[in-house]
């Protein structure tokens, strides 16, 4: 890390951790989230009975059960395909399969595909020395300290640069950084993941086109697949992020995931070539086994004991296939994990990881209990329910928010803030009107107003504008009590689009009401950045400088400020 962007990190990590003032960002904040609508896929997959592809209903339906029962899985939603046909879906909660879904680094796999297709095309080689891309960019020394760094060495993750996804959120040419940045390791050596070997591809697909990796991929791939609505995020210079940022409908992600489970064919058409698949799904290099049961191939993880591909996302987006069965599950979570750690992985290979018939007896009345128990799992099935009395001591009434801590609240989940580089101006008042029959959240910044009318029951979704970024938030919400009888208006919201869940609680405290926040992906997850962080040589001085130590307990204590915020509010008029 240069020193002028570790003083540029620090500075964010300390202006995040303050929670007195609003965090003022080193960029210029530019929206990136556009409205993308919620449907269906334009040419779906063809849907067929479990049975009918080998695989027991009330075998699916255990395994749906298990990830539900499971909370620290946070599981969002499910797709099971055999043979190309979907045989189940399921969404938990206030959770929509219809959304275009936050990929994360399941996204890297696509960009793996895009590399491909340029390979197949002559344009490139994985032999090819990346500076070779990169003229302009370089003097001769430059050059000669990057020789022997190839496009393979990004694909595997062992190009040895030390530039990372944290770092870009301080800079604004990336390309330029990651050129010029240290490296760990000789080139091809080590793995390391990094996020920037996959920009760095991205941005070769770029120079190598001359167009956009989403144009050149909407062409190649996208179109010929009817695969529509997509959103890539890009980097200050234009160029997609690659490693995340793509927005895209779970049943589209899981068409390019058969399309490597096809060996590159769709629907009988080859798009990509057998052999860039097969090198691609081949592990070239080996990860620490604590990251999981998977090697590394070309930007697609190789299953280290099964004949398994995945493209994996940080919190739970995967999409597993199984090769020997035709079998590919894809799953959205928020579970506070990067890579494979959680015990999802142990589990879908479990139910999926053995062999299946060709096919089975059909099961009228499994498939219909499988059908019942998907129904179930959807709060968007159940009834409506009425405010009750239990609202009265809320509904009509505003209360300022009396706190110094307020001025780094919002609405938007930390995690998005951060993502987006758009921090909130700071919470100012809430208020909960009854005027329309359902509840409505009046929730107001000091640059902002949000309105969101709160389903009881069944969730109420809604688009909210954050300084031009659109999402889309489902809105559940309950009249209850705390343990000291206090009333509590308990609301949850759920940002479909990502794995982000926003916790609102108001809670009436004699004369004046508490506001309790947190989040999902939230206190676990950060808290247990941060004390990796604090083992590192490199990040422990930004850190204790940051956050003012380094100790376990208090970097927890640390998070709880920023991620769990109780604020006091008086009754306004």
């Amino acid at each position: 890390m240069k020193l002028t962007t570790a003083s540029r990190t620090f500075q964010l990590l300390s202006r995040i951790l303050d929670v007195r003032t609003s965090t003022e960002p080193f960029l210029p904040t530019a929206a990136e989230k556009p409205s993308i609508p919620l449907g269906a896929v334009s040419q779906p997959f063809p849907r067929a009975t479990p049975e009918s592809q080998g695989v027991s209903s009330r075998h699916i339906q255990n395994f749906l059960e298990e990830l539900n029962r499971d909370r620290e899985l946070y599981a969002q939603s499910v797709m099971i395909l055999r043979n190309g046909n979907v045989i189940c879906e399921a969404a938990y909660g206030a959770q929509n399969l219809q959304a275009a879904k936050y990929t994360f680094s399941a996204c890297k796999s696509v960009v793996s595909l895009a590399v491909g297709l340029l390979a197949d095309d002559g344009a490139l080689s994985v032999e090819d020395e990346v500076s070779s891309f990169f003229e302009e960019s370089g003097s001769t020394a430059l050059r000669r300290r990057l020789r022997g760094m190839t496009v393979e060495d990004l694909l595997t993750m062992r190009s040895g640069v030390l530039f990372t996804e944290a770092e870009a959120l301080t800079e604004a040419d990336w390309a330029r950084r990651f050129l010029g940045d240290y490296l760990k390791s000789e080139s091809g050596a080590e793995f390391a993941y990094n996020s920037l070997n996959t920009y760095m591809l991205s941005a070769i697909v770029c120079r190598r086109t001359g167009r956009s990796l989403t144009e050149f991929l909407r062409e190649r791939l996208f179109e010929p697949m009817d695969i529509t609505d997509i959103h890539w995020e890009t980097c200050p210079k234009g160029i997609e992020k690659g490693g995340w940022g793509l927005y895209i409908r779970p049943e589209d992600l899981a068409k390019l995931g058969q399309l490597v489970m096809n060996g590159g064919l769709w629907q009988g058409k080859r798009l990509i070539s057998q052999e860039y698949l097969t090198a691609a799904t081949t592990a070239h290099a080996q990860v620490p086994e604590t990251v999981g049961d998977f090697n590394y191939g070309y930007q697609i993880w190789v299953g280290r004991h099964e004949n398994t591909f995945l493209f994996n996302g940080m919190l739970g987006q995967n999409v597993l296939g199984f090769r020997d069965t035709g079998i590919l599950v894809l799953t959205h979570a928020g579970a506070d994990t990067d890579f494979q750690e959680s015990r999802y992985f142990e589990i879908v290979s479990r139910y999926f990881g053995g062999a299946f018939p060709d096919s089975l007896p059909e099961d009228a009345g499994a498939q219909a209990e499988l059908s019942a128990a998907v129904c179930v799992f959807s709060a968007y099935n159940r009834e409506t329910e009425p405010a009750g009395e239990a609202a009265a001591p809320f509904l009509d009434r505003s209360f300022a928010v009396r706190d110094e801590r307020s001025a780094s609240v919002g609405l938007l989940p930390l995690a998005l803030q951060a993502l987006y580089n758009d921090y909130t101006a700071g919470v100012v008042s809430v208020a909960v009107s009854g005027k329309c029959g359902t509840p409505e959240l009046i929730y107001r910044e000091a640059d902002a107003l949000y309105r969101l009318p709160v389903g009881l029951g069944r969730p109420v979704v809604v688009q909210l504008d954050f300084r031009g970024n659109v999402f889309h938030v489902a809105a559940l919400g309950r009249f209850t009590h705390d343990e000291e009888e206090r009333p509590v208006f308990y609301i949850q919201l759920d940002f479909i689009e990502t794995p982000c869940v926003r916790i609102i609680k108001l809670v009436m405290d004699g004369r004046r009401m508490l506001l309790r926040q947190t989040e999902t992906p939230g206190v676990p997850y950060v808290s247990g950045k941060l004390c990796k962080a604090a083992q590192s040589p490199l990040y422990k001085p930004l850190l204790l400088m940051a956050a003012g130590g380094t100790e376990e307990d208090f970097l927890r204590y640390k998070t709880l400020q920023i991620l769990s915020p109780e604020l006091v509010c008086e009754e306004e008029g």
